[in-house]
């Protein structure tokens, strides 16, 4: 009985279903499916909000997380000569990226110096010692490494150390020009010569074009942009290579004869100013880093010197023009030594007696262009050596041109008049006595010295040219008679620069040898030794200026600059294919190289070059005749030009250039070879 009423108590405990509960569930179910489609009304609502009303606003937003601008590195333009010679390029080249961090943990510092000075010993150790010990996790070293050197510094296997390509100015002619050109810095700005007086026109600019970048991948909107946009103008310039060449060697052969602390040659066309060839020494190669600041200045511009005798052919023609002198008449030249003021003796280093206008110039009497001068008077004798353009800064595209020192005529003494009126007591640079001289070889007309002849744009389009504005400053019957006169200079007993003569043709010239000035008045012993010279005389095609700055072993124009005049002239002569005054038929041109060093790239037929010789107080970069060896012949092909030259170098072979763009072919295959070999690579352009 009780187990039964314990059963029906299980039981009661458990409710029956009732219909009502059935009502409930589908309650639920239907409370859960309106939610549902709300939502997804909601959610459609929504979505039509962000695609209409909304949608301006989330796309900049989406456009401010993806697009971005892709960037085309600017591009520097190329200088070339009148002849579209490359002088200097970018080239594709490797830096060297480190973490200093990783690289000292590992203990590999040394590791990594010895290795970068295997592949560039001229890198300096305590630099790359800086770099290492820096409390950093990137840095990247200044030294652009070619492809060969990055495979040989990878297989070191030194930890920290990684590649990322860049770019490098290269100067494929190495020494040549090397002051024209100057030279880029760290930074890719140019830092000298036409580098840095045409920065803005040649450093080019960064070209951006939209692009939405996602997943690594980039999707450029517009495509790539237009490369010439980012590239800079190419700078045309008006130096001849092969002219150039001509006077590289010949300063060379002036430096190791003379020994002189400096030295310049200029040559200059009369007949628009143009520079075909400007040389100084000391000297440095571009590509490398310069040892010497003083290295790299222009001295043919950026150095005032007294003229000397050079400007008593301004004064004689100031003369002729304004009538104070007759071309023959004859002035009393006291023997060689007049005292000229009571404190003041004026001394011929060749004394006479009665000279006329003529020979006054030939035997560069000071004493008897001083009688010229006082016939002008201090104002008049200013002005016209301010009309040749003297005291003024010369307008050439190359930074530091000096303006030279000439002070106003009422701070003249009565001496300082005398020693002007033969090129003493102001300065003038080599540029400025030369440009001078030229209006005198052009009939009378100046025109402002030039070293750029065009600048064009990525396409080959003009964005700016010279057009020579003369200046007429002498009749042009002044212009001839001075000419004439001083042809006597170099064609006669009497004139002071036989030495100057150049077989078959006649020379205008002038000698001078002007006493230096030192901290208590002129400094014994120490001169500054030039010719100027213009040639054929009757017609001049150049003029040419040779500076030798304190001599060793002789002092006079004639004897230290004048030979070196006659052989360029020469040369010039016939590279130009100017006619002999004799009527004579003049050699063929002889072949010269337009490198220096190891960068052995030329015009036409490859031949022999002195390197740099060295100067006082300089670190030779001349070296002895090294005995022929055997070498290995690298494998130049797919090489640039740049990476070519450097091999080759290394390598103490001699690259014979021909095309441009990356290496195709050689005549000699890889493999031994002796060195010195002339190999010739042919350069293509990528396909």
């Amino acid at each position: 009985m009780s187990e039964k009423r314990g059963n029906i108590m299980r039981k009661n405990l458990i409710p029956a279903p009732m219909a009502s509960d059935m009502r409930a569930v589908g309650r639920r179910a239907s409370l859960v499916g309106a939610a549902i489609c709300a939502a997804l009304v909601g959610a459609g609502v929504k979505a039509t909000r962000l695609a209409t009303v909304e949608h301006e606003a989330y796309a900049e937003q989406g456009n401010r997380q993806q697009l971005r601008s892709f960037k085309l590195a600017a591009s520097r333009g190329e200088i070339v000569d009148r002849d579209f010679m490359t002088l200097a390029v970018d080239d594709r080249v490797h830096k060297i990226a480190i973490n200093p961090r990783l690289v000292r943990a590992r203990g590999a510092e040394e590791a990594l110096v010895e290795a970068v000075l295997e592949i560039e010993p001229d890198e300096s150790a305590d630099y790359l010692r800086e770099e290492i010990a820096k409390d950093k996790a990137y840095r990247l070293l200044r030294l652009p490494l070619a492809d060969a050197q990055v495979k040989a510094l990878q297989s070191k296997g030194i930890p920290g150390v990684s590649f990322e390509p860049s770019t490098a100015r290269v100067y494929p002619r190495g020494l040549l020009a090397s002051h024209v050109l100057g030279r880029v810095g760290a930074q890719g700005s140019g830092t000298a010569g036409v580098e840095l007086g045409l920065d803005m026109q040649l450093r080019g600019r960064e070209a951006l074009s939209p692009a939405y970048f996602a997943a690594g991948k980039k999707l450029l909107v517009d495509g790539v942009p237009d490369p010439g946009v980012a590239r800079g103008d190419t700078v045309v310039l008006t130096i001849d290579s092969q002219i150039q060449a001509m006077v590289e060697e010949e300063i060379n052969t002036l430096v190791r004869q003379w020994n002189p602390v400096g030295t310049s040659i200029l040559v200059l066309d009369p007949r628009n100013g143009e520079i075909l060839a400007m040389a100084n020494r000391p000297t440095y190669d571009p590509n490398h880093r310069v040892e010497r600041a003083h290295q790299t200045q222009n001295l043919a511009v950026q150095a005032a010197y007294e003229p000397g005798s050079t400007l008593k052919a301004v004064t004689v023609a100031a003369a002729l023009e304004l009538g104070a002198v007759r071309e023959n008449e004859t002035f009393y030249c006291e023997k060689g030594r007049w005292k000229y003021t009571p404190r003041n003796t004026i001394h011929d280093a060749h004394p006479a007696e009665w000279l006329t206008v003529t020979e006054i110039l030939a035997a560069s009497s000071n004493i008897c262009t001083t009688k010229i001068a006082d016939r002008l008077g201090k104002q008049t004798l200013s002005k016209w050596v301010k009309k040749f353009h003297f005291g003024e800064r010369p307008g050439v595209q190359l930074p530091g041109a000096t303006a030279g020192l000439l002070a106003p005529p009422e701070k003249w003494s009565d001496i300082q008049m005398a020693n002007i009126s033969f090129g003493q007591g102001m300065a003038a640079s080599p540029l400025q006595v030369t440009a001078a001289f030229g209006a005198l070889a052009n009939d009378g007309v100046y025109h402002d010295p030039t070293i750029v002849q065009k600048i064009l744009d990525a396409r080959g389009g003009s964005v700016w040219e010279h057009a020579p504005e003369g200046e007429r400053l002498v009749r042009s019957a002044t212009a001839k008679t001075v000419m004439r006169m001083l042809e006597d200079v170099v064609h006669t007993d009497l004139g002071t620069g036989e030495n100057a003569h150049v077989d078959g043709y006649r020379v205008a010239g002038k000698t001078s040898t002007a006493q230096k000035a030192g901290s208590k008045g002129y400094a014994d012993g120490m001169y500054y030794s030039s010719f100027i010279g213009a040639l054929p005389a009757r017609a001049p095609r150049v003029v040419i200026l040779v500076s030798v700055d304190v001599p060793e072993g002789a002092h006079y124009g004639n004897d230290v600059a004048a030979p070196s005049f006659a052989r360029l002239g020469a040369q010039i002569m016939t590279h130009l294919g100017v006619p002999r005054d004799d009527g004579k038929t003049p050699p063929p041109p002889k072949p010269v190289v337009v490198a220096a060093k190891e960068m052995a790239v030329e015009l036409g037929v490859l031949a022999d070059i002195d390197v740099e010789p060295s100067l006082p107080g300089e670190r030779g970069s001349g070296t002895a005749d090294k005995p022929r060896v055997t070498t290995g012949l690298p494998d130049f092909t797919g090489m640039t030009l740049a990476q070519a030259l450097d091999l080759a170098g290394r390598a103490h072979v001699e690259l014979r250039a021909v095309g441009s763009g990356v290496a195709v072919s050689q005549d000699v295959p890889p493999g031994p070879v002796e060195s010195g070999r002339v190999v010739q690579v042919v350069f293509a352009a990528k396909k």
